[in-house]
């Protein structure tokens, strides 16, 4: 059931891009009803695929890189959701754009991928539950981020050009990159903070040995780091525009290390067992 329901999501999130792209076609800023209707349906058999699962594992199941793909999808489709009505004056085509084929890939490769051994694990320690929830939602923030600076960076490039290109109109303006950039920021900062210092709990009590140079502790922590100085460079002013955005793209490509490149160097720490 879990299968079918997760493929039934596919479906529906490959529908959504289908019918938003005629509107990305002409420089609309706007999806269609039909297109947004597509991402809810998804959406919600997303989430009932992950349910089903728990019902199946007697557990919440984020140990499996399929289980952990799936609902890191789920939760970037419900922020465009919710951020698509937070910024519906200035349309969601231009957000959609960027995070609904993610949404896609990462829905697909769960529905592709085969249940790992790890997937017998038991996640039942409130310190390993909250660790994983809080780590997804805080890739899912940053993802965000990265969003705002891709966006941040076409506009201002279009900006400067004397002949803007069609899709500048399908962009949001700098001002609204930029508040989408700093709240997302915010709380991405907020939650890989809560995620690692839970997960620091949890492997003190759980692991034996040197633990802390487990490779995906490191490359979190160094992830954190780059998150943490690029938050407080905004806070203060230091950094803004152009570099903060460079910045924010290196710290994304840090998050993809450290959820997928180090899970494969991790002996203890990831979803592929070794």
């Amino acid at each position: 059931m879990y299968s079918d329901l997760l493929w039934f999501a596919v479906a529906f999130y490959g529908l959504a891009i289908i019918l938003a792209a005629p509107s990305a076609a002409r420089g609309r800023p706007t999806f269609s009803s039909a297109s947004v209707a597509a991402v809810v349906l998804g959406l919600v058999l997303n989430g009932a695929a992950l349910i089903a699962d728990a019902q199946t594992l007697h557990r919440i199941p984020l140990t499996g890189i399929e289980a952990a793909l799936s609902f890191l999808a789920l939760c970037i489709a419900a922020a465009f959701l919710l951020i698509s009505r937070a910024y519906r004056s200035y349309g969601v085509g231009w957000l959609g754009a960027l995070v609904l084929p993610i949404v896609f890939l990462l829905t697909l490769a769960a529905a592709l991928g085969t249940r790992s051994a790890r997937d017998v694990q038991v996640l039942a320690d409130r310190w390993l539950i909250v660790h994983s929830i809080t780590m997804i939602l805080g890739y899912t923030c940053v993802f965000l981020t990265f969003a705002a600076a891709v966006m941040y960076l076409m506009q201002a490039g279009e900006l400067k050009s004397k002949r803007p290109r069609s899709f500048y109109r399908f962009l949001p303006p700098l001002e609204v990159c930029d508040r989408l950039y700093d709240q997302t920021l915010v709380f991405g900062v907020l939650l890989l903070t809560i995620g690692i210092v839970t997960g620091f709990f949890w492997a003190a009590r759980m692991w034996k040995g040197s633990w802390e140079l487990d490779p995906k502790i490191l490359a979190s922590i160094v992830t954190w780091a780059i998150y943490a100085v690029l938050g407080s460079t905004r806070l203060y002013g230091r950094w803004k525009g152009r570099k903060s955005a460079y910045v924010a793209i290196i710290g994304f490509a840090a998050v993809m290390i450290t959820f997928l490149g180090a899970t494969f160097l991790s002996s203890q720490h990831g979803f592929f067992p070794r």
